[in-house]
């Protein structure tokens, strides 16, 4: 049983699952390999990666980051979802992945978004401010969303946003990540 299913490996899902993992949070990302970032040969506006890392470079450094306070990232797509009441009961080509909470970071995917029935503005995801969908327990970051272009580091800091504000809901108080 997972805290918190992150599907989507790109940079939103990873920087997510970087900030749920250092909560304390059990995290588990959901890998496709279909990330936008994986055609970009170089990333030159990452703020403090002097190398500019091409597309592929940048998500191993970003998977690494996440592994490291805890993160397991998989490969894997969803093929249907169940609310269990309080419980996601999420089917993979793998098998059955248990989740309290769900984080979409799918891009403009829009299997997802349309099992779980979500509220849509267009082919996006519609969340309020925090990333909150009209599901509850269930939440959206990155070009998933709508609320962000197709640029790595806006979408690592969404995914960031996002987190932050589902482990403030789990918490019923607001939530800093800082150095220990």
């Amino acid at each position: 049983m997972w805290d918190v299913l992150v599907v989507g490996g790109g940079p939103s899902g990873l920087s997510a699952a970087l900030f749920l993992a250092r909560a304390g949070l059990k995290t588990l990302v959901l890998d496709g390999g279909r990330s936008q970032v994986l055609q970009v040969s170089q990333v030159p506006n990452y703020p403090g990666l002097l190398d500019e890392p091409s597309g592929e470079e940048l998500l191993a450094r970003l998977k690494a980051h996440a592994e490291r306070y805890g993160a397991e990232v998989r490969r894997g797509v969803v093929k249907g979802v169940r609310d269990l009441g309080g419980v996601f009961e999420v089917e993979t080509e793998e098998g059955v992945v248990e989740a309290e909470r769900l984080l979409l970071c799918t891009h403009k995917d829009p299997t997802l978004p349309s099992l779980l029935g979500l509220s849509r503005k267009g082919t996006f995801i519609d969340t309020d401010e925090g990333g909150r969908t009209s599901y509850p327990r269930v939440y959206a970051a990155g070009v998933a969303r709508g609320k962000v272009p197709g640029h790595a580091i806006v979408s690592a800091g969404d995914g960031a946003y996002v987190a932050v504000h589902l482990i403030s809901d789990l918490r019923g108080e607001p939530y800093k990540d800082h150095a220990k």
